[in-house]
C-alpha cells in the first residue's frame, strides 16, 4: 500500500455538507467564504437587509424634517443594534438545530451514545423536534443492525470453528490409521482390512459432513430453488416406504392423513424429500426399538398451510436441549438413542431441515416429553 493512500485513509471523517457522498461534488470555495455559508450568518444577514431598506425608506419620508448628518447616524446606529439583535436572536433560535447536527455529526462518526444529545420533546412541537426524532430512529435501527451484524458474526465464527473441528477429527484418524500401515500394519491381512475399514467410515463421513456444509450454503445464498407443485401425501407414502427399509427392526412406522383430500405445495421436490428423510431418519435414530417402538408421519391442513409431524416415542428431549436442537453441530448431551446402534452423523440434520422450511416460507417446532417428541412443519398449502 502506497504513501498516498495511507494518507487518504487516516483522513478524519468529513461529515460536513460539501462532503454528502455520491454523486455531490465537493465544494472548493476559498476559505475566507467557509463563514459566510452559515445558516446563522446568512439569516443575520438577511435580517440586515430587511432592516436597511425600512431604515432607508423611514429616512426618505424624514428627509424633510431632519437634517441630513443627524439622521445618517441614526441609520446607522439603528442599522448596527438591530443586526446585532437579529443575530443574537437567530443564534438562540438555531440552538437545538446547532445540537441536533453536532449530535448528528458524532453518530455518523460512529458514537451513537451521542443520541442522548439530542433535542426530543414528546409529542414533537416543531420541526427540530421531527428532525431529532427521525434521527433517534435512525440510530435505533443503526444499533439494531449493529447487533443483528455482530450476533451474526458470532454464529459464523462458532460455525467455522465447529466445521474445522468435525472435518479435523475424520482427517487426523485417517492420517493416524495411515501411518500405522506405514509401519508395517498392511503386513497383516487381518489388521490392515481392519484399518482400511476404519478409513473408509472416516472419509464417509467426511464426505457426508461435506455434503452437508455444501447444502447448507446453498440455502443460505440466493441460490434458486425449482419450484413445483409436490403432493405431500405422495412423497410422506415414498418417506414412509424408505424409512421402513432403513430400519433395522419391526418398529411400526405409519402414516395417518387428518385431512381427507389432495396436500399440495409449492416447493422444490429434492428439498422436502431431504426435509421428511431428516425428520424420519432423526426419528429412526432416537425413537424407541421394536416391538414398542412407533413412527408416525401425520398429514394435516391448519389455517390454509399444509401440517407436517413426525412423532416418535422415545426418550424424549430435555427442555434445556429444546431451544438449541436447529443449532449447527448441537447434540443434545442428555438424549440417547434408545436403539443398540450407536447414533452416527454430522450434527447438521436439524439444521438443514430448518433451512429448507425457512427457504420454503415455513416454519419447524419441536416439543418433546417422556415418550412422545414431535416435529411439526407448517408449510403454505398451494390448494
Amino acid at each position: 500500500m502506497g504513501p498516498a493512500k495511507d494518507e487518504e485513509t487516516t483522513q478524519p471523517l468529513d461529515v460536513s455538507p460539501s462532503n454528502g457522498g455520491g454523486n455531490r461534488q465537493r465544494d472548493n470555495a476559498p476559505s475566507w467564504l467557509r463563514p459566510f455559508f452559515s445558516l446563522r450568518v446568512q439569516l443575520t444577514f438577511a435580517y440586515a437587509l430587511l432592516l436597511i431598506l425600512v431604515v432607508a425608506f423611514a429616512g426618505l419620508l424624514l428627509n424633510q424634517q431632519v437634517s441630513t448628518p443627524y439622521m445618517m447616524l441614526v441609520m446607522l446606529v439603528l442599522v448596527v443594534v438591530g443586526s446585532a439583535l437579529a443575530y443574537f436572536v437567530t443564534s438562540l433560535l438555531l440552538r437545538p438545530l446547532a445540537r441536533v447536527t453536532d449530535a448528528a455529526q458524532a453518530i455518523a462518526m460512529g458514537d451513537l451514545a451521542q443520541r442522548e444529545r439530542l433535542p426530543l420533546r414528546l409529542p414533537p412541537q416543531d420541526e427540530i423536534d421531527r428532525l431529532s426524532g427521525s434521527v433517534d430512529a435512525m440510530v435505533s435501527r443503526l444499533e439494531k443492525s449493529e447487533e443483528l451484524q455482530l450476533a451474526s458474526q458470532d454464529r459464523f465464527h462458532q460455525f467455522f470453528s465447529d466445521a474445522s473441528h468435525q472435518l479435523r477429527t475424520p482427517l487426523t484418524s485417517i492420517r493416524g490409521f495411515t501411518e500405522l500401515l506405514l509401519r508395517g500394519a498392511k503386513d497383516d491381512p487381518e489388521t490392515s482390512q481392519r484399518i482400511l475399514k476404519r478409513m473408509k467410515n472416516e472419509s464417509e463421513r467426511m464426505t457426508l459432513l461435506i455434503n452437508d456444509l455444501l447444502t447448507l450454503a446453498r440455502l443460505d445464498d440466493t441460490h434458486p430453488m425449482k419450484l413445483q407443485y409436490v403432493d405431500m401425501i405422495d412423497m410422506a407414502l415414498q418417506g414412509i416406504e424408505q424409512t421402513k427399509t432403513r430400519a433395522n427392526d419391526e418398529r411400526k412406522i405409519r402414516l395417518q392423513l387428518a385431512y381427507n383430500d389432495k396436500l399440495g405445495v409449492q416447493a422444490d421436490k429434492e428439498r422436502m424429500q431431504q426435509l421428511l428423510f431428516i425428520l424420519l431418519d432423526n426419528a429412526l435414530k432416537y425413537g424407541r426399538s421394536a416391538p414398542q417402538g412407533e413412527i408416525t408421519l401425520k398429514l394435516d391442513k391448519q389455517q390454509g398451510q399444509v401440517a407436517v409431524s413426525v412423532i416418535d416415542n422415545g426418550d424424549g428431549i430435555p427442555n434445556e436441549d429444546l431451544e438449541h436442537i436447529f443449532e449447527a453441530f448441537y447434540r443434545g448431551r442428555h438424549r440417547s438413542s434408545s436403539n443398540a446402534t450407536p447414533v452416527i452423523g454430522t450434527g447438521l440434520g436439524l439444521t438443514i431441515a430448518s433451512a429448507i422450511v425457512r427457504a420454503h416460507n415455513g416454519a419447524i417446532t419441536a416439543c418433546s416429553e417422556p415418550g412422545n417428541t414431535e416435529f411439526k412443519v407448517l408449510l403454505p398449502c398451494a390448494d
